[in-house]
């Protein structure tokens, strides 16, 4: 019969240690939500060789330690007829370089805009494996588009899992700061 009651004191306990250790926390704002939603892995590759690189999602563009080439963050074509689509269905997943932007020996990122390109202009926002075969300057502007709505930022899935968990949090936060009604 002891155990029983020491398990039934035990919980209480916990609960009040609990209570008293969250006492003394300052309550989350919407703005450490944020700083931890720029903090989630994020899928970057590299311009020159395609490695993939997990980074912080605050980054935009950076120049990656290891291989010192740009890297730029993933995106995905969520067109059904990708000819990029892996065999298991999994969606194409690439990089829209920016050729004016370089590496500078120190690690930064430079840009020189006599190295930009019309061409990557014109392709920016859409998928490379869709627009083979096609000719970006003949298709119509309901045609690009089309094309530019299905590409987006790639997340994954436990960026994503985590993203929803902190928008969550972020509207229960919004929710308790209003002032109550009545």
């Amino acid at each position: 019969m002891r155990k029983p009651l020491r398990f039934v004191l035990t919980l209480p306990a916990a609960g009040l240690l609990l209570f008293f250790a969250s006492c003394g926390k300052e309550p989350r704002t919407s703005d450490d939500i944020f700083q931890d939603q720029m903090q989630l892995p994020t899928v970057y590759f590299t311009a020159e060789t395609n490695t993939r690189v997990i980074a912080p999602q605050g980054n935009s563009l950076f120049v990656d330690e290891t291989t010192g080439e740009l890297a730029w963050p993933a995106m995905a074509c969520h067109n059904p007829d990708c000819p990029g689509r892996g065999p298991d269905g999994e969606m194409h997943l690439f990089i829209c370089p920016q050729p004016g932007y370089y590496a500078e020996p120190d690690g930064s990122v430079g840009y020189d805009p006599s190295r930009a390109s019309t061409t990557a202009v014109k392709t920016a926002g859409l998928c490379p494996e869709c627009l083979k075969g096609r000719n970006p300057n003949r298709l119509t502007q309901d045609e690009r588009q089309q094309f530019i709505n299905w590409v987006r930022p790639y997340v994954l899935p436990e960026t994503a899992a985590r993203i929803h968990e902190l928008d969550a949090e972020r509207k229960r936060i919004s929710d308790e700061e209003r002032p109550g009604e009545g």
